[in-house]
């Protein structure tokens, strides 16, 4: 096997290694990223901190109505009871009468308009909380999903270990230092494939002496621009 076909085999071990690895931490961000649901859950505490206080000031109305109601009937019974038989006095009871019944009504509209806020309080608290069911109902799919592929990506993980542990340890790699000094400075990528005698990773052109040195299979090639080490498939 020649130098760089070599380098190239064990740059796919690793390859397959990095994108494995680098996909589980995409996943773990996933699963760890609750914004959009605490995000939802802030927003149902609010509507729900509304709809309390629109409840507490339909409950006032309501006890407003009920006082009020309770003085009109009292002032009924002393107007219509016969024991007030003063012209002054039933006067006075049928004025105080004709404002409690004014005023009734603007306490029965208060009460209506706090009514229908109240329906309307109720109605974004549930449309918030059909959305923390929806959303969490998504993330459980989705989390099933993740879970069971970062376990395939785990078990792949330790294929591949083994399978490249096998490959170093039946394969002679002098050049095994200059390409784990290249991957540390390219990126992850140290042997690259040259075709039509051009760099595959930045698309320099390869002289003419370089791209036949990256044909021979005991020599190394590397890419003047990029520095990475050429490999031609044959």
């Amino acid at each position: 096997m020649g130098r760089s076909k070599t380098l190239f085999q064990l740059q796919e071990f690793d390859t397959d290694l990095d994108n494995a690895a680098k996909r589980i931490t995409e996943i773990d961000i996933i699963l760890g990223d609750r914004a959009e649901l605490d995000a939802a859950i802030l927003n149902q505490q609010k509507a729900s901190n509304v709809l309390l206080e629109k409840q507490k000031f339909l409950a006032s109305t309501e006890r407003a109505v009920e006082d009020h109601t309770l003085k009109i009937d009292q002032n009924q019974k002393k107007l219509y009871s016969g024991a007030i038989t003063n012209p002054k006095e039933l006067e006075d009871l049928q004025l105080e009468s004709t404002s409690l019944n004014k005023y009734l009504s603007v306490l029965e509209e208060r009460q209506l308009e706090a009514m229908l806020e109240t329906e309307g309080a109720k109605d974004i608290y549930n449309q918030a909380s059909a959305n923390i069911e929806a959303l969490t109902k998504k993330r459980e799919e989705i989390h099933s999903s993740l879970y069971s592929e970062k376990g395939q990506l785990e078990t792949s993980i330790v294929s591949i270990d083994h399978k490249k542990a096998s490959f170093l340890n039946s394969t002679s790699i002098p050049d095994l230092p200059t390409y784990q000094s290249l991957r540390k400075t390219s990126g992850n990528i140290a042997v690259t494939l040259m075709t039509t005698d051009s760099c595959s990773s930045c698309g320099a052109n390869i002289p003419s002496a370089i791209a036949q040195e990256a044909r021979s299979p005991v020599k190394l090639a590397f890419c003047p621009t990029c520095k990475r080490i050429l490999h031609q498939v044959v």
